[in-house]
């Protein structure tokens, strides 16, 4: 748990079979870390329709469902009675919990969009959706008991299980709360509680995301080995989705490779379309900042990748340097930091290794989990969290980026735990610059 020493497991393997997966532990959220945030702001209860949010609270990774459409689930759950949550979802959905338990025992199912509208509701439309081998399941006895016809219904009757119809209740969808209209609800902001929660990580998602960080570094390395003359940036972007997929992970459109690479001496920072198709030549600065997700836990990052060589000249400064700072950051990343505070002291390290121009160094951090940020955006007393400070068993990414023409500018991103002793890197590789042989 959270606060706990952290244990972490540095060996490496390239094998499909490490990237396995398998049913996840029925409940790995930071449960003690969301009542005291709920407490803090004066929350009764919670209530997480945002899929990523529902999977933290329950373990269910729902297949089939983009972020845009309604959302066909709901976990409610009450500070005064935390160990009774209820979680809501579309009928057909009822079976997946059959291959990944959940320790919410209280799971009620609606009649949703499969059901035909020209045909009466009947309370054994629910049955279509139970496979023979589960139907003896205790729970599934409750669910086809508790089967209702619309969701609004099904969660309105769950805040009144849970004594929350008439208290002041955190919705991450605040618009959801105000269409239930139910008279005597208060409803609250549910984003900054449920972020505050995840930004501190328990035992098994702090191995999720060194699984995930593992798969990253993997890939990268088939893609530098997938490299011929004359491949271009979407032969590259190909090799590296091909790559996750084969490992077991999953990217998104358009692409996983983020930064851009302007050509010739432009030391622009741009990012990528998806659409650079140049051919990526010899002696080029690669700067490989993945992102994809295994088990919805993202990874990131990755550092420079000189095509078919090493830094040369001044760019060997900078990945000197680069080095350097990663280094020295890594000791100074501890619970109570500041991130300005890491910041000024990377351009510090910057300065005094020579680089021509420090204020030019782009040094930047963020939470990482089943989001890219993970991180509450206004404190208790409502103030911006714009310098979080960083606390034990979080996760957060280092950016170090050097600006520079294609064959100059130099990256590194490690993903680091944080602990009382310093940060812990999840990239087996070390600071310097990618090779092809190594």
């Amino acid at each position: 748990m959270a606060g706990e020493g952290i244990m972490m497991d540095t060996t490496r393997s390239e094998t499909v079979d490490s990237f396995a997966r398998a049913p996840l532990p029925k409940r790995f959220c930071n449960l003690d870390r969301l009542l005291y945030a709920m407490k803090a702001r004066g929350l009764d209860g919670i209530v997480a329709t945002a899929p990523w949010n529902v999977f933290y609270l329950t373990g269910f990774n729902a297949i089939a469902h983009k972020s845009d459409e309604p959302r066909p689930y709901a976990v409610i759950l009450s500070r005064h009675m935390p160990e009774h949550p209820v979680l809501v979802v579309a009928d057909y959905y009822l079976a997946t919990f059959l291959k990944q338990p959940t320790w919410v025992e209280d799971v009620r199912p609606f009649r949703a969009v499969m059901m035909p509208l020209d045909l009466p509701a009947q309370r054994g439309d629910i049955d279509r959706f139970i496979p023979l081998d589960g139907a003896a399941a205790p729970w599934i006895a409750h669910a086809r008991a508790a089967y209702a016809f619309d969701m609004a219904t099904a969660v309105r009757r769950a805040l009144k299980d849970l004594r929350l119809e008439h208290g002041r209740v955190g919705f991450d969808d605040m618009g959801f709360g105000f269409r239930l209209e139910v008279e005597g609800l208060e409803i609250a902001d549910g984003y900054d509680p449920l972020m505050f929660a995840r930004a501190v990580k328990t035992r098994t998602e702090l191995a999720l995301l060194q699984r995930a960080t593992a798969l990253n570094e993997a890939a990268i390395r088939h893609t530098i080995a997938a490299w011929d003359k004359g491949a271009t940036w979407r032969d590259l972007n190909k090799a590296y989705a091909r790559a996750v997929t084969e490992l077991g992970g999953f990217v998104r459109d358009p692409g996983a490779m983020v930064w851009g690479h302007p050509r010739g001496g432009d030391p622009a920072l741009t990012l990528a379309t998806g659409l650079e198709d140049d051919v990526v030549e010899h002696g080029s600065h690669v700067m490989f900042d993945c992102h994809g997700t295994i088990d919805l836990y993202c990874w990131d990052g990755g550092k420079t990748w000189v095509v078919e060589g090493a830094p040369q000249g001044a760019a060997k400064r900078f990945a000197d340097a680069t080095a350097k700072v990663a280094q020295m950051l890594l000791g100074a990343m501890r619970p109570g930091a500041r991130i300005s505070e890491l910041q000024a002291k990377g351009r510090e390290i910057y300065q005094r290794e020579g680089v021509p121009d420090p204020a030019s160094a782009v040094i930047f951090f963020h939470g990482l989990g089943l989001s890219h940020m993970d991180i509450e955006q206004r404190t208790t007393d409502g103030k911006p969290n714009v310098d979080w400070m960083l606390e034990e068993a979080m996760v957060v990414p280092v950016h170090l980026l050097y600006p520079g023409g294609e064959h100059e500018r130099f990256w590194l991103e490690e993903v680091v735990v944080i602990g009382n002793d310093g940060g812990k890197p999840l990239f087996s590789w070390g600071f310097g610059p990618l090779t092809r042989e190594g």
